[in-house]
């Protein structure tokens, strides 16, 4: 039982480790806004990383039809999600760098759903995550450990990596003048747009 928790605990770390959109995306809101910031949109990930791992234990057949069926339209419309995203960070300055920031409620359920969205954009994540439940073997038919603990740990080991993402950024920025973290958030977003029309070209290409 406990290592089936330390497997998905470890699922959920390494779900979130290739660079992409949305580590960029938590990158530029830590810089920008704080670490606080940063974390908000980490939990956005999660939730969808989250619900990959779910659909990986039980329904992956019922997803794969459906990007089989339509993988091409989801990879569109989700590039091009992506590259709105991408611009409001592009055209959005840091305003301060402050030793604490803090964020209202909405600002942060904001960074949220755009990091969930960046992250649903991505039909490959999906399969990635499959991978990984794979090469862990996790069995949920045979696991002693009920499907909600290991969708919990899976859940955990995604927010862990976010909060030390964005720890580790926030102290990062003390070094950085307001000119140097307007210039990586203009990279960062020009980064996020070019990951957006690639995936919209690709989409165009299997039409």
């Amino acid at each position: 039982m406990l290592l089936d928790i330390l497997k998905a605990i470890l699922i959920g770390i390494m779900a979130s480790l290739p660079i992409g959109p949305v580590s960029l995306l938590v990158m530029q809101k830590t810089f920008c806004y704080g670490r606080k910031a940063g974390f908000a949109a980490g939990i956005g990930s999660a939730v969808v990383d989250t619900m990959y791992a779910l659909a990986s234990l039980y329904a992956f057949l019922f997803f794969q039809t459906i990007f089989d069926a339509h993988g091409s339209r989801i990879m569109i419309v989700g590039g091009v999600l992506i590259v709105a995203v991408g611009f409001s960070m592009l055209l959005r300055k840091p305003v301060s760098v402050p030793k604490e920031s803090g964020i209202s409620g909405a600002k942060a359920v904001q960074y949220a759903f755009q990091a969930a969205g960046c992250a649903l954009a991505n039909p490959g994540a999906l399969f990635y995550m499959f991978t990984l439940v794979a090469l862990f073997r996790l069995d949920i038919g045979s696991s002693q450990c009920p499907l909600w603990s290991i969708v919990l740990a899976a859940f955990a080991g995604t927010l862990l990596w976010w909060f030390s993402f964005a720890y580790t950024a926030d102290k990062l920025r003390a070094n950085f003048k307001v000119k140097t973290l307007d210039c990586i958030s203009r990279i960062a977003g020009a980064a996020v747009i070019v990951f957006g029309l690639v995936l919209v070209v690709r989409g165009i290409t299997i039409l």
